[in-house]
């Protein structure tokens, strides 16, 4: 064969489109930026017709072309940085998948609906996942872990994974007076939604590590319903919520054999409460300031 032509097919991708793909870089990842596409990104705020500022549509890609996938963020000083922020005009729904990583800078999802969930996450298997800060007005989920999909080896599981969240910020906002250093108490204020919901009704979430750094602004700060069973969570910081921590209800003793992790504190907010437990054989090292109003720890009659 002619060195020259031998030259043309070795340089030649090997799918017409294989240059065009996202994520077709060293890193094999898909990256969203502020300005994306447009800046350089593969999506961000310009992608043509989002209403997730390009998330939904990387997410979608990355599990279409099985690359990882990493949100572009920078360093934000209040007053005087700039953060980055990508707005969420419906709920962002990751797709079930297994051996993914998805990477995010300090970035800001920011859910501007007044009712639903900011991020729903299905089915998963063997990932990592790292976000920011997730903002939500909504009297839903600020985040809701729920495997409503058979995905990962035809199981409708989340499990082996590692999830770590900056802040998990309400509809209750994160001042006690509702607005940007105003530390006065409101106490006609409104605290909103669920900060972390791990809903293991659809499926089992099993043998997973969760981090969340801070939860704020909330009505329940951590809420476990249905098979939530042998996962690690640290929940550093749950404060200025109505209720912190539930572990199952009056009619789901279900959730099981977790070890949780846990300070809580409801900086004066009226009708408060600790952390509340229905589940079984839940290990628990909690601890709270002064201040629950209600009560600092209840086990229900399902508890043991």
């Amino acid at each position: 064969m002619r060195p020259l032509l031998l030259l043309l097919l070795l340089s030649t991708p090997l799918f017409a489109d294989e240059e065009t793909i996202p994520g077709s870089r060293p890193t094999n990842q898909i990256i969203v930026s502020p300005k994306g596409p447009d800046d350089g990104g593969d999506f961000g705020p310009k992608t043509p017709g989002t209403k997730t500022s390009g998330l939904q549509e990387a997410f979608d890609a990355a599990k279409r072309h099985a690359k990882d996938l990493y949100v572009a963020g920078g360093s934000w000083t209040a007053d005087k940085t700039t953060p980055v922020v990508y707005n969420l005009h419906e709920t962002l729904h990751v797709p079930w998948m297994q051996n993914f990583r998805f990477d995010s800078g300090h970035a800001v999802l920011n859910y501007v609906g007044k009712t639903g969930d900011a991020v729903v996450i299905d089915s998963q298997m063997s990932c990592s996942y790292r976000f920011g800060l997730i903002v939500s007005l909504s009297d839903g989920a600020v985040v809701r872990l729920t495997p409503a999909t058979e995905g990962p080896d035809r199981f409708r599981v989340i499990t082996s994974t590692e999830f770590v969240f900056n802040a998990l910020v309400g509809g209750g906002g994160a001042w006690p007076g509702g607005e940007p250093y105003n530390s006065t108490l409101d106490q006609k204020r409104r605290w909103m939604g669920v900060g972390l919901h791990l809903d293991g009704r659809p499926g089992p979430i099993d043998a997973n590590k969760i981090t969340v750094f801070e939860t704020v602004g909330c009505e329940t700060g951590l809420l476990l319903t249905g098979g939530i069973s042998r996962n690690t969570i640290e929940e550093t910081n749950i404060h200025l919520c109505r209720h912190h921590l539930r572990i199952g209800d009056e009619q789901d003793a279900i959730p099981c054999d977790n070890r949780i992790e846990a300070f809580v504190d409801s900086q004066g907010i009226q009708h408060s409460s600790g952390a509340t437990i229905f589940g079984v054989r839940n290990m628990l090292t909690l601890s709270s300031r002064p201040g629950m109003t209600q009560y600092d720890l209840r086990f229900g009659p399902s508890a043991s």
